[in-house]
């Protein structure tokens, strides 16, 4: 019973913190999001393959794996993912969301996936909590390099708020859902 609450409670302090998210003045203008620096060196620019998930062509070696036990930053996941979209490594995508969020390598290229790598840029983002829980919400554009159209929307991650019992998955970042994809 108190597991449905804590749910009931997360689902509404995420639905109010989206509706108020959604109050903007017309006059006020919201500028695109900046594309997100990576920390290490830049990546060697590659076109994926629509097989490829990146690992067998050491493209993973590049990538900020550590971002996966991100407990701290979420830009950091945020990072390694948008990384791992423009490189295609598809299954190190899929690692950077929650396992309730059914997630595969094979929905993220069937999305992203084409003769070039997309370019993500991800906005200023907004922390928030809720039931024990940590969110963050940013704004993000996905660009096309083969003509396809852009793509707005907003990412959401969450961890749990370092409460008693809680896994060490639910302690780190993940992307919980986006509306810049289909599901």
């Amino acid at each position: 019973m108190q597991s449905r609450i804590v749910k009931l409670l997360i689902a509404l302090a995420t639905a109010g913190t989206l509706v108020l998210s959604g109050c903007k003045q017309e006059d006020e203008a919201v500028p695109p999001p900046e594309p997100v620096a990576t920390e290490s060196e830049p990546l060697p620019e590659v076109t994926p393959t629509g097989e490829s998930t990146g690992e067998a062509s050491g493209i993973a070696a590049g990538l900020d794996m550590g971002a996966l036990q991100e407990r701290e930053e979420p830009k950091r996941l945020l990072r390694f993912y948008a990384d791992a979209i423009r490189l295609g490594d598809w299954q190190a995508a899929a690692k950077a969301w929650t396992l309730d969020s059914l997630m595969t390598p094979e929905k993220l290229r069937d999305e992203f996936g084409g003769d070039a790598g997309p370019k993500v840029a991800v906005g200023k983002g907004d922390a928030s909590s809720a039931a024990g829980t940590l969110f963050f919400q940013a704004p993000v554009v996905v660009d096309f390099a083969d003509g396809r159209p852009s793509r707005r929307g907003t990412i959401v991650l969450r961890r749990a708020n370092d409460v008693p019992g809680a896994s060490p998955e639910q302690l780190v970042w993940r992307i919980e859902r986006n509306s810049i994809m289909t599901q």
